[in-house]
């Protein structure tokens, strides 16, 4: 017997390094992303998927050992979302002005999270592109797929993972009593930043879960972002590309209704890579933590991204990708 938990739309993006001018591999990737949009709801979720793959299914088998974690980066409206994964561009003192490009669509469908056989499983199928390429095979997305998918105790150290942990209220965090591993039968267990899960590949044929998955996803119109002005040939085509776009070109639009800017102040105002981005723009490299402190009060920044600015290590920062990686070090 299937029940569902959730369904909705499904996007995927990838971020490529700094400075990358061709992506040609995942060695030129930075970042896989995996956005989650469920039917019928005001939020979005933005993960962060390790090793930038998803794991590997084997054809026709229901078991495998390839396994990966994934990391809510951000939880918020969709068009914040779609804020978060627009460029990005700081100063340096040695190497001047740098940018970090726009993640770039590779796949959008749509997802049911079910419970079957005893476990939980995340299961999607794509609506574009109608053919995976080689970017979506460089990233381990399939025409449609599986995973069974556990998320991890917080209180309990899970060696691999990151060193992070959600603020889960008391009825959620209970469910975990003294197991490393519970399945997803509330699908609030997604929607704290810094919530892990574990994915293992299970089926490429959603015949096998018995999972029935309808509609057509909408990427740029539910994450408000304009199709014209991102580069889209990994998700019409599946052909890798790199970023294109000016920062200038994605500044939030104004939302005349309200008198203010639609996305990126609530983006910036959360403790995930890109808010901490947003938070240091302006910063001068290289630097040291007391000045990533500093240029985060200049731009008001919210008391989250402080916290986590004084938990970084006390060395010095060259890039923004030095302090991206000490994001993931203090999580």
């Amino acid at each position: 017997m299937t029940d569902y938990v959730e369904k909705g739309d499904i996007y995927f993006f990838y971020r490529p390094r700094v400075n990358v001018e061709q992506v040609q591999s995942l060695d030129d990737i930075q970042r896989l992303h995996v956005v989650l949009v469920p039917d019928d709801q005001e939020t979005a979720r933005l993960f962060l998927v390790g090793k930038k793959r998803l794991p590997e299914i084997t054809r026709g088998q229901s078991k495998s050992t390839a396994r990966e974690w994934m990391m809510n980066d951000m939880t918020g409206k969709p068009k914040d979302i779609g804020a978060a994964l627009a460029p990005l561009e700081y100063d340096t003192r040695t190497r001047g002005e740098q940018e970090q490009g726009e993640a770039i669509p590779v796949g959008e469908g749509r997802y049911a999270i079910v419970e079957r056989d005893n476990s939980s499983r995340l299961t999607y199928r794509l609506t574009s592109p109608d053919k995976p390429g080689k970017g979506q095979e460089e990233l381990g997305i399939l025409a449609e797929a599986s995973y069974v998918i556990s998320v991890r105790n917080p209180s309990l150290d899970v060696p691999g993972f990151p060193n992070a942990e959600p603020s889960y209220p008391k009825r959620l965090q209970d469910k975990f009593a003294d197991k490393r591993w519970i399945d997803i039968d509330d699908s609030k267990l997604l929607d704290y930043e810094n919530a892990q899960f574990l994915l293992v590949g299970a089926y490429d044929d959603l015949g096998e879960e018995q999972v029935s998955i309808g509609g057509k996803a909408a990427l740029f119109k539910t994450l408000g972002l304009k199709r014209r002005e991102w580069p889209t040939e990994a998700l019409e085509g599946g052909k890798l590309t790199q970023p294109r776009m000016e920062p200038e070109t994605l500044e939030p639009e104004r939302d005349r209704s309200k008198g203010g800017e639609r996305g990126g102040k609530a983006a910036a105002n959360t403790s995930s890579a890109a808010g901490i981005a947003k938070a240091l723009k302006g910063i001068d490299f290289p630097c040291r933590k007391a000045d990533l402190i500093e240029q985060a009060k200049a731009n008001q920044a919210a008391d989250e991204v402080l916290e986590v600015l004084n938990d970084f290590p006390g060395r010095q920062f060259e890039t923004m990708a030095d302090v991206q990686q000490a994001v993931g070090e203090v999580r």
